[in-house]
């Protein structure tokens, strides 16, 4: 075996820490693929407690399968369920092709290149995954009986396509070729012009703050609360604060041929995956460290809202039985405190108290008339009150 794919996919999984210079932007490289994308979203289809943002998305792509499609997604659960599947050897990190050219090079690359991913994902443990090559697997019983077990214990369903993977990798490559065509076709066809549009304008937006404010400014805002960023000097660490306990640390340090690839995804909310990925192919051979995240958009619809001070300010004022008799009568005309302890069967003093609450959110506001302070109700706050909601609910 050789060590050409180490790394974590997903931040639940290794402690990855990764050190970098800042003073070389040459270093950092975005992504997109939509290869990549129609992983993502069969795992998200697969793991969907994992991702409650999508939901929605995972009952309206269910709604557009068919039987025979949802079928070959259950025969290939295996490998999309627990992390997003990916080939790196197929789809070069950094490379943007279209879908149609992802679809070709999947089927045209050499066999090898997809069934040893396969055997790899399959092989994944503790964090790690290491290449295993075809013929090695096959002469190894070992190994094809560890890949087995796995199957076995996570999604028995999937056995009969590692057999056929085993027996034979050219139909297998065939047929998960034919099920990512006819998935794309149903699922991601209708919307990929809308979702490129925002993958793209995420790049650009990153890419801007870095060139303005930095790359550590930058990697800041690609997680936060998942991933940790700290600049020291010119050297940029980067972590995932979130691990599984006991699981072996990696640390990876950039060099001068290596690079940062920044991929964003519709489909990673809440989850952060970084990789680190020798290139054996590049020339220099090099190594990529992926940190696959979730777009902004997808990371703003995630985040509570937060109602302004003015509207909690009004409600707070409202929220109240004696207050809102007060309003009540007040939107009849102006009364004195006299008159409204009268009226509502209370102390001029306790009045007197909901009045200056009423008064401080600007509900009321007192008019003296001669020797008399009236208060009448202020006719604009309620519309203040409508515009804030309607901010805030649409």
């Amino acid at each position: 075996m050789t060590n050409e794919l180490i790394g974590s996919r997903w931040s639940v999984t290794m402690n990855v820490c990764v050190r970098l210079s800042s003073a070389d932007p040459g270093v950092l490289v975005f992504g997109r693929s939509p290869a990549r994308e129609a992983l993502h979203s069969l795992h998200v289809l697969g793991s969907v407690r994992q991702h409650p943002l999508h939901i929605s998305w995972v009952l309206e792509a269910r709604e557009r399968m068919g039987a025979d499609l949802k079928n070959e997604a259950d025969q290939f659960a295996f490998w999309c369920q627990g992390r997003p599947l990916g080939f790196p050897r197929i789809w070069r990190p950094g490379e943007v092709s279209s879908w149609p050219d992802e679809l070709a090079a999947l089927r045209d690359a050499p066999v090898t290149y997809y069934a040893e991913q396969m055997l790899t994902a399959a092989l994944h443990e503790n964090g790690r995954a290491f290449h295993v090559r075809l013929d090695d697997f096959r002469a190894d019983p070992a190994l094809r009986e560890r890949a087995m077990n796995a199957v076995r214990a996570r999604h028995p369903a999937s056995l009969p396509v590692l057999q056929e993977l085993i027996a034979d990798p050219e139909r297998s490559r065939n047929r998960f070729a034919d099920f990512l065509s006819a998935y794309w076709d149903a699922c991601l066809a209708p919307k990929w012009p809308f979702m490129e549009r925002y993958l793209l304008g995420d790049i650009a937006q990153r890419s801007r703050t870095a060139f303005q404010h930095g790359l550590a400014t930058m990697l800041e805002g690609l997680a936060p609360g998942r991933l940790r960023v700290v600049q020291d000097r010119d050297e940029v660490l980067i972590a995932l604060l979130q691990t599984r306990a006991g699981a072996p640390p990696l640390e990876f340090t950039l060099t001068e041929q290596d690079r940062l690839l920044l991929v964003p995804s519709h489909f990673a909310w809440p989850l952060v995956a970084l990789t680190v990925q020798r290139e054996p192919q590049a020339d220099p051979a090099r190594h990529t460290v992926q940190i696959s995240y979730a777009l902004d958009a997808m990371q703003h619809k995630a985040r509570p809202p937060v109602p302004s001070e003015d509207l909690l300010k009004l409600l707070r004022a409202a929220a109240h039985p004696t207050r809102l008799q007060i309003l009540q009568i007040l939107a009849e005309h102006a009364r004195s405190t006299r008159e409204l302890a009268s009226l509502i069967g209370l102390t001029e003093a306790a009045i007197s108290k909901h009045l200056k609450i009423l008064a401080e959110a600007d509900w009321v506001e007192p008019e003296r008339h001669s020797y008399y302070v009236y208060y009448r109700l202020v006719r604009d706050t309620h519309g203040k009150l409508a515009d804030a909601l309607e901010r805030l609910l649409g």
